[in-house]
């Protein structure tokens, strides 16, 4: 049986898993108030994922809590292939792994 594809278990896996890198991958998130309502994270970042949502350390030093719900999709950026594409902003298209 295949297992169901889920954000915290993969966000996890680049955590943790020693043959990947954290730096081909980026998250694009809602962030109401930033230009467009859009900010993106390199999954390097990335200091804890909860059940519900992952915490990064900006830029400017500033931790910021993104619940699952507000990530529009996840990409690897060094072979330009989505790993998570939201259905909520790609209503017309498929989404998944």
């Amino acid at each position: 049986m295949v297992k169901k594809f889920t954000i915290r278990d993969f966000l996890n896996k680049l955590i943790w898993d020693k043959r990947e890198v954290p730096d081909d991958y980026e998250i694009c998130y809602l962030s109401r108030g930033a230009p467009g309502d859009i900010e993106k994270v390199s999954a390097s970042k990335i200091l804890k994922v909860y059940s519900r949502g992952f915490e990064y350390k900006d830029d400017r030093g500033i931790i910021k809590y993104i619940p699952f719900h507000r990530i529009i999709f996840i990409k690897n950026i060094k072979n330009n292939c989505y790993i998570f594409r939201s259905p909520r902003y790609f209503s017309n298209e498929r989404s998944g792994a």
